[in-house]
């Protein structure tokens, strides 16, 4: 029986190689389909298997940001679709490229390709710059001969997973400054002007009002122990970026944040989006449902959800429909799932899980408005309540002084 090299991605988006032995490509194809590998490249082993994934020299070390990534998508796909060939495409991209690194992240994956490589193969070499999920897409396109639509829609897809980061920074980031600035100001009143008016009141006779008093025993308490509280707050950080890399401590958390009251609904549906559009574009660009539901899991954050799509996969592989198996996981939203089972029935999946998508993501914006035209002055509430008791502390004394005063 004839032996195949191949080059291959596995669940988790990162490049195996090897050899099988089947009658043809096609059964050699369908053999490592049943191993959880998504092929790339097969050739014959009395052949030269160019293997360039990962060479090991000349690797360069270097990662795009997201807007990078959306740049070179774009120009790539526009110069595909004008049938420039793909390595004269890439060194265009490199040469127009702004950012050094960008420059020799492109000029990098040019070199791989003119040494024979695929484009998926010449991708593989900077995994952090191009996903698993973007990967396999473009391997899907090179596949089927559509890379140019493929590129296209992963441009698209690119597009609006920026847009849904902007947004979920947006809503976290005014919040959390606004509460910087006013702790700031609260901690700066208390440590520098505080103890200066209760050196006034030293010199009252009367017993002074409880609200003064807890005043200036905290106080006191910042502007003795301030170093040792900003020595414990940073440590305090250290330790709990530490204890975040720990696997079953960032599931506990995800889990949490799937079941708060409020933030949990708009996690749920982030990752459902981000979700159903990545098996939107994946399945548009020719894998099979099976193989978008494994890459798509690279697409969300929370760990909960990860999970349950990898169960997913298990129970599409063992023959159940996208949409039931969304169902059964009980973290999809239903709405997805029935727009799922209208695309298989209308057989429009892709068409339908981007529709889903596109409802998940207004949904989300105005559940953000929302939230943030509530949230902003019940900061702002909570805050001025604070210095005003600061301000009704300091002058509690001072009516109390012009009472004795004035008998």
């Amino acid at each position: 029986m004839p032996r195949y090299n191949y080059v291959a991605l596995d669940t988790a988006g990162k490049k195996r190689s090897g050899g099988i032995d089947a009658a043809s490509e096609f059964a050699a194809r369908e053999g490592l389909q049943k191993r959880n590998l998504l092929p790339v490249q097969i050739a014959s082993a009395g052949a030269a298997a160019v293997e360039t994934a990962e060479p090991k020299r000349g690797r360069v070390r270097a990662t795009l940001t997201h807007k990078e990534r959306l740049l070179v998508t774009r120009q790539l796909s526009t110069l595909v679709e004008a049938a420039v060939p793909v390595d004269e495409a890439l060194g265009m991209i490199a040469a127009q490229q702004e950012t050094p690194t960008a420059k020799r992240v492109m000029a990098d994956v040019q070199v791989a390709v003119v040494e024979g490589a695929r484009l998926a193969e010449a991708l593989g070499r900077h995994p952090k710059s191009f996903p698993g999920l973007y990967r396999s897409a473009v391997a899907g396109g090179e596949r089927s001969g559509q890379l140019g639509p493929v590129l296209v829609r992963m441009g698209d897809y690119l597009a609006r997973a920026e847009a849904l980061r902007s947004k979920v920074t947006t809503a976290m980031v005014y919040p959390a400054a606004l509460s910087l600035v006013a702790i700031t100001v609260v901690t700066c009143l208390m440590i520098f002007v505080v103890p200066s008016l209760a050196e006034q009141f030293k010199s009252f006779q009367a017993r002074l009002p409880l609200l003064t008093q807890i005043l200036i025993g905290t106080s006191t308490f910042l502007a003795t122990y301030w170093a040792i509280l900003l020595a414990a707050l940073l440590g305090g950080g250290y330790f709990l970026r530490v204890l975040m890399k720990r696997e079953p401590v960032r599931f506990a958390i995800d889990a949490f944040m799937l079941r708060a009251p409020i933030i949990g609904r708009w996690t749920a549906a982030v990752n459902a989006s981000r979700f159903a559009r990545a098996v939107s574009t994946l399945t548009a660009s020719g894998l099979t449902v099976l193989d978008s539901v494994r890459q798509g899991r690279e697409a969300v954050d929370n760990r909960v959800v990860a999970k349950a799509i990898g169960e997913m996969g298990a129970r599409i592989e063992e023959g159940e429909p996208l949409s039931a198996a969304m169902r059964r996981s009980g973290l999809i939203p239903p709405m997805v799932a029935y727009m799922a089972a209208s695309g298989e029935n209308a057989g429009d999946l892709s068409g339908m899980l981007e529709k889903a998508a596109d409802y998940l993501d207004q949904e989300f914006e105005a559940f953000t408005n929302s939230a943030l035209s509530l949230l902003e002055p019940a900061i702002i509430v909570f805050m001025g309540a604070i210095v005003a008791m600061i301000v009704l502390a300091i002058m509690l004394p001072v009516l109390q002084l012009n009472r004795l005063a004035t008998g």
